[in-house]
């Protein structure tokens, strides 16, 4: 008379934990973001850019890059910069891709709070890689990227545009594929 009850309140039990267990997870992570992910290895190129302190003066470094994914959707990227004799300069960004909301978290240097948010204004894919157009606004300037990934290079463009005046070059990376 009693084993009946018992499993009506075990079957009750069973029943009641399933609703209290969390969502079942994925066995896998998720496969990275194909027009990143082509960016992981070692880079060899130069960064070119106006010198603040001189505008219109044209600085060339030579610069190695180092790209890996943290995540699905983020790149890491590590530049050294080689900045005259003996002196080798470091920088450290990392970029979290937000495809579907056209987003891009942009973190530079090694404070985990100094994290710019641009607009994916535009994406073009096609055989030769996926050329990214990125943008934000700061008070009144406009700050763009273009940023080209391929299998074999990088490059990384950015001009700034201030209230009714015409873009202004800033910066460029160019990068290869380092060979092994």
């Amino acid at each position: 008379m009693h084993q009946p009850l018992f499993r009506r309140l075990a079957a009750l039990l069973l029943c009641s934990a399933c609703f209290l267990l969390p969502p079942a997870q994925a066995a896998h992570p998720a496969a990275p973001l194909a027009e990143i992910a082509v960016a992981a290895g070692s880079w060899q190129g130069k960064l070119l850019y106006n010198d603040y302190a001189s505008p219109g003066n044209m600085v060339t470094l030579p610069t190695a890059l180092h790209v890996s994914l943290s995540q699905p959707d983020t790149l890491v990227l590590y530049f050294i910069y080689d900045d005259g004799p003996g002196k080798i300069v470091y920088g450290y960004d990392q970029m979290q891709f937000d495809l579907k909301a056209g987003l891009v978290n942009w973190r530079s240097g090694d404070n985990a709070t100094d994290t710019q948010r641009y607009t994916i204004s535009g994406v073009q894919r096609n055989s030769a890689g996926t050329q990214f157009s990125l943008s934000r606004q700061a008070d009144s300037m406009l700050i763009q990227y273009q940023l080209t990934i391929s299998a074999s290079s990088i490059v990384m463009e950015k001009t700034e545009v201030a209230a009714a005046s015409p873009a202004v070059f800033r910066h460029r990376y160019e990068f290869s594929r380092q060979k092994p």
